[in-house]
């Protein structure tokens, strides 16, 4: 899987002026979790059906997101070694497509 150094590295390439959507899955969560990347902060949410939803959670930085503890109890630092995959533009698996992230994002993983 992927370090969260380099997945900070991807992100931070990412064009925040399209706000956009990485989906997240773990091991043994039957929702998949989002983060959204917008100019100024980024937020945090479940997915799933509309009951499912939590909403987004609103953080200034990666960094605060990384070690809080968020939707579900779930703290990313405690828990990045659960991450199953990580879909950039919920399209670009960090497992599956490593060659058009390094195109796309300029980061070799």
């Amino acid at each position: 899987m992927i370090s969260y150094i380099k997945f900070k590295e991807i992100f931070d390439n990412i064009d925040s002026n399209r706000k956009p959507e990485i989906e997240f899955y773990f091991k043994g969560r039957k929702n998949t979790y989002m983060i959204i990347k917008y100019n100024d902060y980024i937020t945090f949410q479940r997915c799933g059906t509309k009951e499912e939803q939590s909403g987004e959670l609103k953080f200034e930085s990666l960094d605060v997101l990384y070690n809080s503890r968020t939707i579900d109890n779930i703290i990313l630092k405690e828990e990045w070694d659960k991450i199953e995959d990580i879909l950039f533009d919920c399209t670009f698996s960090v497992v599956d497509d490593k060659e058009n992230i390094l195109n796309l994002y300029g980061v070799e993983i």
